[in-house]
């Protein structure tokens, strides 16, 4: 029987926006002072963010107030209805997360939208609340990619994820990857002929993609189909699941 693997970036692709962004409604003046509006040249992503929930912390931002916020993020255009046919054949159908963003904000909306059990797998940002109610982000692993972000490698992770399943005794016929990033262009040039990458239409993967293409045309081995919104995904999966 076939089985299909499809693995999902979050923050612009399950949900319509960056949830780091989103966050930011919870600053009761709306906005950040000058040294925090953007990261310093020698900063990455997740140490920038670092300091903006320090900051958040400090003028008394609390859990529920983050969660009430983040429960209200709008997923993207029929992700839902996507979602309601992906779980209609768990047997077919393997679905993980792949994401920069962090297990509380990642729970957060998932719970909200009643999307907790759609998902075997989330690989994600561990996070939690300090004693003092500071919300912390801690780097998902090390790793040797020169090209990937500190704390994580997409690639890395879409790799261990096959090889503890081939262990489990679980194959794969096929696998979907959905993104839009620059850190989602890393497993997309892993990916084989059989598989498919959906990068989000006018979004930074599916520039990459192009560019590469055109530069490379044979470094993108897997079918490029791109989306705007999940029904795009959906009438393609149909047709793959022959349904």
């Amino acid at each position: 029987m076939n089985k299909f693997l499809i693995v999902f970036d979050f923050d612009e692709t399950i949900i319509q926006h960056n949830s780091d962004y989103v966050i930011l409604k919870c600053n009761p003046d709306q906005s950040l002072p000058e040294e925090l509006l953007r990261p310093r040249d020698e900063e990455c992503w997740s140490e920038y963010m670092g300091k903006v929930f320090q900051y958040l912390g400090e003028t008394g931002v609390k859990e529920e107030t983050m969660r009430k916020v983040l429960a209200e993020t709008p997923l993207t255009k029929e992700m839902l209805t996507l979602f309601q046919f992906l779980r209609k054949s768990p047997d077919l159908f393997e679905c993980v997360i792949i994401s920069d963003a962090n297990t509380f904000f990642i729970n957060s909306i998932l719970q909200a939208n009643d999307l907790s059990t759609a998902f075997q797998k989330i690989y994600t940002n561990p996070s939690c609340f300090d004693n003092k109610n500071t919300f912390t982000i801690s780097p998902y692993h090390s790793h040797v990619c020169e090209q990937c972000p500190i704390n994580m490698c997409k690639r890395q992770i879409l790799h261990d994820h096959l090889v503890r399943r081939a262990e489990e005794e679980v194959e794969f016929d096929k696998i979907f990857y959905v993104g839009d990033g620059t850190n989602d262009f890393c497993p997309s040039v892993d990916l084989t002929t059989t598989d498919v990458i959906f990068p989000r239409k006018n979004y930074p993967l599916d520039r990459l993609i192009s560019e590469f293409k055109m530069t490379e045309p044979s470094a993108i081995q897997a079918q490029v189909v791109p989306w705007e919104s999940g029904e795009d995904i959906l009438l393609f999966l149909e047709d793959c699941a022959g349904r």
